[in-house]
């Protein structure tokens, strides 16, 4: 595995590499749900590694992780929120509350710890705890003035359209069928698990169909449960939803490729290039430019050296450039971020990644590329037992917006903000 020359030369490096610094350009939020556009004219902008979050969101200081949970749930806390939160053009900023099934909307990307949510949506009221629409929110997307919401666990992706301002909003619109049909066992109008959704501003619409191991991709943003992708990636046809299964012959192959999936859990597209985070491959799959075909095969591959490799690595012996579960991830037109979630840890690259193995160029979360507990702040290998503004606990999720990096600490029940320094 470590004969690959480019595999070998950036994983090394990176145990040289502690301080790193990410140098970028503030901009709105690109493709992908980003959202949150502005006129400031570009700035340089930094992110270092293991650097500390400005506002925390859900608990009252940086060190609280308590979920906030039913029987005292409100405006102020989460329990487990998952997947990427975004913002929208107007600058209100939604973020999925999965395990209260719910979203919490704030009229503006908070600038104080533990502000309030000033409406809910999928639920009457802040403290009922019950909800008729959602039962396990997980992702959000904004683009083209609509929102989409992947609803793990109800099997379905909604769509707003237009875009809620408040919590007496009209009803979403499923996409998806409540059952699949038994005559057709990779339903092409049925999701399995979707973790995932991404809007881009020429009106695609990409969904991270997990369990049935496919992105399904739009090239416009349908309007009903009966309307077929125009796209599958993962699979060759929409009649095939196993893992790994290059030749298509419905049995899991011992190896991926370039063309196959295994539980994607992660996707982003600006309309012009897809981001896909192969969950149960411990990778992330990359087309430059936006795929034309069922089944094209990426382009480039991170958290692995080549295309037919998953290798799991844990702390012991872990490659700097491992992935390990990858969830969410952004981009804002230049740099990538990714959720790295049971290395405990962002994945942020300074350009848009080129070459299979590429190493990231900061870590959050982390020290350095090497360390992988969760709320280590002391980078013993341990976990502290409470968190901290640089520390945290299978992040699912992250959003640039303008001069800010949002990012989901699921396990600490909080999402946390970070300013990108002006250099």
């Amino acid at each position: 595995m470590m004969d690959h020359p480019r595999y070998k030369t950036a994983w090394q490096f990176a145990a040289l590499t502690l301080g790193a610094t990410l140098t970028l350009t503030a901009c709105g939020g690109g493709g992908g749900g980003g959202g949150g556009g502005g006129d400031t004219p570009p700035t340089p902008m930094a992110l270092e590694t293991f650097q500390r979050a400005d506002v925390v969101i859900g608990q009252p200081d940086f060190i609280g992780t308590e979920a906030n949970q039913n029987g005292s749930i409100g405006a102020n806390g989460f329990d487990k929120p998952t997947g990427n939160p975004t913002v929208s053009a107007e600058g209100q900023l939604f973020i999925s509350d999965t395990w209260n099934s719910r979203i919490l909307g704030y009229d503006a990307v908070p600038d104080m710890n533990n502000l309030p949510a000033d409406f809910v949506l999928g639920q009457g009221d802040f403290t009922s705890g019950q909800s008729d629409l959602f039962t396990r929110p997980r992702d959000i997307a904004i683009a083209a003035s609509k929102m989409a919401v992947a609803d793990y666990n109800s099997n379905d992706v909604f769509l707003y359209d237009p875009i809620p301002m408040d919590g007496t909003t009209i009803p979403p619109v499923s996409l998806s069928k409540v059952f699949p049909d038994s005559d057709s066992p990779c339903d092409v109008n049925y999701r399995d698990f979707p973790t995932s959704v991404a809007l881009s501003d020429d009106g695609k619409l990409v969904i991270a169909d997990s369990g049935q191991h496919r992105v399904l991709i739009w090239n416009t943003v349908p309007t009903g449960r009966n309307q077929a992708p125009d796209l599958i990636l993962g699979q060759s046809d929409f009649n095939h939803c196993t893992e790994n299964d290059t030749d298509q012959d419905g049995e899991e192959n011992d190896t991926p490729s370039a063309s196959t999936l295994n539980y994607p859990a992660g996707v982003w597209t600006d309309g012009e290039r897809l981001a896909v985070a192969d969950r149960h491959n411990y990778r992330v799959l990359i087309w430059n430019t936006f795929p034309t075909e069922n089944g094209q095969p990426a382009d480039v591959v991170l958290g692995q050296p080549g295309f037919n490799t998953n290798t799991r690595f844990y702390e012991s012996s872990m490659p700097p450039a491992s992935v390990f579960w990858p969830d969410g991830l952004d981009s804002n037109g230049t740099q990538l971020a990714l959720a790295d979630g049971e290395n405990n840890r962002v994945l942020v690259w300074n350009t848009f990644p080129t070459e299979n193995g590429q190493l990231a160029d900061v870590v959050l979360g982390q020290s350095d590329f090497l360390h992988n507990q969760s709320n280590d702040d002391d980078q013993d290998s341990s976990d502290d037992g409470s968190a901290t503004a640089r520390t945290l606990d299978d992040p699912t999720g992250v959003r640039f917006h303008d001069d800010k990096l949002l990012i989901s600490d699921t396990g600490n029940n909080r999402v946390l903000i970070l300013q990108l320094r002006t250099e």
